[in-house]
């Protein structure tokens, strides 16, 4: 049945577009059409993700069923819930370094639009917890102006005593019938003297009186206690209220005394907590005083607040906290929140394209430690008019003139250039006046499209549509690389023929790929089904990786390719890592002297300023941990640690971005001596090299581990067989699994893109054991999907080249690393001896050295289908042997194999089923067929496994078709005329960016160029 698709529909338009570097991981998995998960592993703070929710010039469906550019969300609305693990949250106050609190927006033209998603959110469920804090009051004997003040980030929250809260009377005994006494308040408390009274007996008769002795009430404002000598009485005010009294003593004037107590104290810090502006602050603060503890809790919840800390300073030890500081403690990031956007309503009715940010979480006050994270999308619901919400396909009826048509014709120069079009290339041209003209027809009504690439500085044309003037059409685009893509020409043609010409105005590049006569429709019924030959993916590409498992699947069921799906795990993006080297940059500030009320410390890092001002005498040490508190509590790049009076601020990554300036400087108050030192540039690191982990306990990381266990399910769901290769090339092993050549050199060679380099590993126990590891653990996803496990040992091979040159005349085959040296002398009884290349004679020797080279592959393929089988009983194994590299004698264009290849990469035990540790045997000869285009060689290729003692049912071919012109349908037509079980096509890339018809197989056009 045709099928409709939607703007915004996860499993059909949401993708990756990517991760930062080897040591990062990130995928998106379990897609439907109303949700998704995206997770991963980040190591480093400045890893990040980025996932494209939609894009209007998307390239990864085959042209059969790619959705036409389509910029209008005008009336659209999203909403979806999302819920954050180890993730920078959405509502997190924190700088955003990158954009991970936006939806970034790219129009057709013009800037892009960032839309903070925490502004259109609600928190659905399990909201986020706050941080709390505690500090204690100690305050039993305080005096006036007794002074104590904490500090959150540079906010001070400062308590003087306002006055005298005790005072002392003297009592002088000596005349009779003296009346002595203490006024509280107008109340007087009075004691006629007596003869014999002493001075101290005055005293304590009057401490009686005010405290409620002879059956009198305690005053209620003051309690009386003795003095600092036998004859005087302290008075001290009773409540705490804050509060005053007036107090007076015979033969003393009056004096105030201040209500205050701890816990006086304890309420007027929550107070002024309470009453602050906390604009400029990462949370807000809300406090309670309960006796003499104060309670402290942010306002907003966050993960994040737990990096707040607070201090105290106090004058003397009167009027103290029990703690010098406090930390925050149990806040959480774990809402759902529920986003809602109306594009329109927020300025963006078009557009072209749209990503969110992942980000990782920050460390408090450390290093960045590696964590497994994920978010997860549900609820996801897309509203608005039928027709603005539906995509478009070029439908049944719809034709498509490339490049290479006979129906172009050119004039002007229009060089061939290859690229991600439909057949491989494009006509280039780069001189005004050239021109092309398309002749077509189509018996339907249609719109035109033209394929091109859109770039910075790529030039316009002047379009003309059956001889009437058109306008112009520009292929400049203000974007990072260039964009493949259809743009309309023209809508609204009638069914019948049409004459297009394009002339080129400007000396700037112009590609044309070519035109296409839109019937727009539905996506159309699904080719038909067949089983027989299946693209294979490739787990390090785009159209691997990058897509959730849904979406690749039903490319693959649009185009009738519904047989076992050969899925190459590839080099690099696959495996666990680990930071090798490396180093993060350092910056030291040193306070140093007595600083004093008065004085502004301040430290500028980068084009921010914080600072501190003093209100009490504090030394050097305390200046310190307050920069340091402040860093830790509001800083993304960097983080902070002290060292008595030393401040050591420490970037969070060596990434490019994370290089700070820094400066610190003191405006002195009189009679200071404070002041302080250091800073400079915060840069110079390294971020070491990300090598594979071969000792880590799962060989996978955690995003392609949820990438392979939601597509494994998949395949389960619709009875798809499934097999997972490996091969020997490793980007980043560890030194000692790498093949070598004589002189100790290893075998890299450079991937071509990336900058990445690839080795090839050596048959040494220590790549068998990764290889166990690798293989037993995704035999064990798969078992678990409910698909039955195949696995396949991917050009399992010695490497295929030698080293030697004209240069380096030492330089030989790689057969020489330490332990396979080792193995041979214990073998032969003597040093391996050196082969120099390819074709040498493998009978040097009596054969001898080149069977210990055969036998060494073989045991180790023995050891490791074992090992597999053992874990997985039911597991099928195949080898993917290439016969071009191990042809018998060079050959094809670039003259590869030779006699020793063969001889040592082909045991003999694999010529036979019955002896294989193989329940399969795959051929491949990429090179003889996409770059050599030899038919023979091709087609010797296929006769020479069939005439290995296999049955024909086991067979399989890996076919090519990553270039154009590649021969591919004639090579599954022998394939299949010589009775294979099945061919794989390398690669699904391939067949959807250059748009080969998969579902035409035969011996006909070798590919859509004709």
């Amino acid at each position: 049945m045709p099928e409709r698709i939607y703007k915004l529909q996860p499993d059909r338009t949401v993708y990756l577009q990517g991760f930062d570097h080897l040591g990062a991981s990130a995928a998106i998995s379990e897609a439907t059409s109303d949700g998704f998960k995206v997770s991963g592993h980040f190591q480093d703070a400045a890893d990040f993700a980025v996932v494209v929710l939609y894009d209007a010039d998307n390239f990864f469906e085959h042209p059969r069923i790619r959705y036409l550019p389509d910029f209008n969300f005008n009336g659209i609305t999203l909403q979806f819930d999302v819920r954050y693990e180890n993730l920078m949250p959405l509502n997190c106050r924190k700088y955003p370094t990158i954009d991970w609190p936006y939806l970034d927006v790219q129009p057709p033209e013009g800037d892009a639009v960032r839309i903070r998603l925490a502004d259109h959110a609600e928190v659905v469920a399990t909201p986020d917890q706050p941080a709390q804090a505690e500090f204690h009051i100690v305050g039993e004997e305080l005096e006036g102006y007794d002074r104590l003040t904490l500090w959150y980030l540079n906010m001070a929250f400062d308590y003087v005593v306002p006055g005298k809260v005790s005072t002392e009377y003297a009592f002088y005994a000596g005349t009779p019938g003296t009346v002595h006494t203490v006024t509280v308040a107008g109340r007087t408390y009075a004691h006629l003297e007596q003869d014999g009274d002493s001075s101290a007996a005055v005293a304590a008769a009057l401490i009686s009186l005010i405290n409620g002795g002879n059956g009198g009430s305690p005053d209620p404002d003051v309690e009386a206690s003795l003095g600092s000598e036998p004859w005087k009485v302290r008075l001290r005010a009773r409540r705490d209220d804050g509060s005053t009294v007036q107090v007076a003593a015979s033969g003393n004037p009056a004096e105030t005394l201040h209500h205050v107590r701890a816990t006086t104290v304890c309420r007027a810090l929550a107070e002024q907590i309470n009453g602050a502006n906390y604009s400029a602050a990462p949370f807000s603060l809300r406090a309670e005083a309960n006796g003499t503890t104060l309670r402290i809790r942010t306002v907003e919840g966050g993960y994040d607040a737990n990096f707040l800390r607070m201090y105290s300073v106090w004058k003397n030890e009167r009027l103290r906290t029990a703690e010098s500081e406090t930390h925050f403690e149990g806040g959480t990031s774990t809402a759902v929140l529920r986003v809602s956007l109306d594009f329109a309503a927020l300025g963006v009715p078009l557009i072209r394209r749209m990503w969110l940010t992942l980000a990782p979480r920050l460390a408090d006050g450390k290093d960045f430690e590696p964590a497994e994270w994920m978010a997860t999308f549900f609820n996801w619901k897309v509203n608005g008019p039928e027709d603005v919400r539906r995509l478009r396909v070029a439908g049944p009826g719809s034709v498509r003139v490339e490049s290479v048509d006979a129906a172009c014709e050119y004039q002007g120069v229009w060089p061939l250039e290859t690229g991600f079009f439909p057949g491989g290339v494009a006509r280039v041209a780069r001189m005004a006046g050239s021109t092309v003209t398309v002749r077509y027809r189509c018996e339907h009504g249609h719109d035109l499209y033209l394929w091109t690439s859109l770039a910075s500085g790529r030039g316009t044309v002047a379009v003309e549509i059956n001889g009437v003037a058109s306008g112009t059409f520009s292929a400049a685009l203000e974007t990072p690389g260039e964009v493949p893509t259809r743009r309309k020409l023209a809508q609204g043609l009638a069914a019948g023929e049409h004459v297009v010409r394009l002339t080129s105005l400007t000396g700037q590049p112009f590609y044309f790929a070519g035109i296409e006569a839109a019937v727009e429709s539905d996506v159309p019924h699904p080719a038909p089904a067949q089983a027989w030959m299946t693209p294979a993916l490739d787990y390090s590409t785009d159209h691997a990786y990058k897509l959730p498992p849904a979406r690749i699947l039903w490319i693959l069921r649009q185009l009738g390719c519904v047989g076992e799906l050969n899925e190459y795990i590839g080099i690099f993006w696959w495996n666990r890592r680990r930071r090798v080297g490396g180093w993060l940059p350092e910056a030291t500030v040193e306070f140093h002297g007595s600083f004093v009320p008065g004085d502004g410390i301040f430290l500028r890092i980068g084009q921010e300023v914080i600072g501190k001002a003093v209100l009490q005498n504090e030394p050097a040490e305390v200046v310190a941990r307050h920069f340091e508190m402040i860093v830790n509590a509001t800083s993304v790049g960097l983080w902070a640690r002290r060292e008595g009076a030393r401040l050591i601020l420490r970037a969070r990554s060596a990434a490019p971005a994370y290089e700070f300036e820094v400066d610190v400087w003191v405006e002195r108050a009189q009679g200071s001596t404070g002041g302080a030192a250091g800073g400079g540039w915060i840069r110079g690191g390294t971020m070491g090299r990300w090598e594979v982990d071969a000792e880590a306990a799962q060989a996978l990381n955690p995003g392609a581990r949820a990438w392979h266990e939601d597509l494994y399910r998949l395949c389960a769901a619709e009875n798809r067989p499934v097999l997972t290769a490996f091969s020997m090339e490793l980007v980043e092993p560890p030194a000692h699994l790498a093949a070598r050549f004589p002189d100790g050199t290893p075998v890299v060679t450079d991937m071509g893109f990336g900058g990445f380099r690839s080795t090839h590993c050596s048959f040494g126990s220590a790549m068998l054991d990764f290889h166990k590891k690798a293989f037993a653990e995704v035999a064990g996803l798969m078992a678990a999907a409910g698909v039955r496990p195949r696995l396949q040992m991917g050009e399992f091979t010695w490497w295929y080249f030698t080293n030697r040159s004209e240069t380096n005349p030492g330089g030989g085959m790689a057969f020489y690393d330490a332990e396979t040296r080792t193995a041979a002398v214990a073998a032969l009884g003597r040093e391996l001896h050196v082969f120099r290349h390819p074709d040498d004679d493998p009978a040097v020797n009596g054969g001898s050295d080149a069977l210990f080279l055969r036998n060494r592959l073989r045991d180790y393929a023995d050891a490791l289908a074992a090992h597999i089988r053992a874990s997985q009983p039911e597991a099928e194994v195949e080898i993917l042997f290439p016969y071009d590299v191990n042809h018998p004698a060079p050959a094809g264009i670039h003259r590869l194999g030779g006699r020793l290849n063969h001889f040592v990469n082909l045991p003999v035990e694999w010529r036979s089923k019955v002896a294989a540790p193989f329940d399969r045997f795959k051929v491949e000869a990429l090179d003889f067929s996409a770059w050599s285009r030899n038919l023979d060689l091709v087609q010797a290729t296929l006769e020479f496994a069939a005439s290995l003692s296999w049955p024909r049912s086991s067979l399989r071919a890996m076919i090519a078709l990553f270039r154009g012109g590649c021969p591919w349908q004639r090579e599954a037509a022998f394939a299949y005329q010589l009775g294979y079980g099945g061919v794989s096509l390398w690669a699904f890339d391939h067949v959807c960016i250059y748009g080969w018809n998969v579902w035409e197989m035969g011996s006909g056009r070798a590919s859509s160029q004709g």
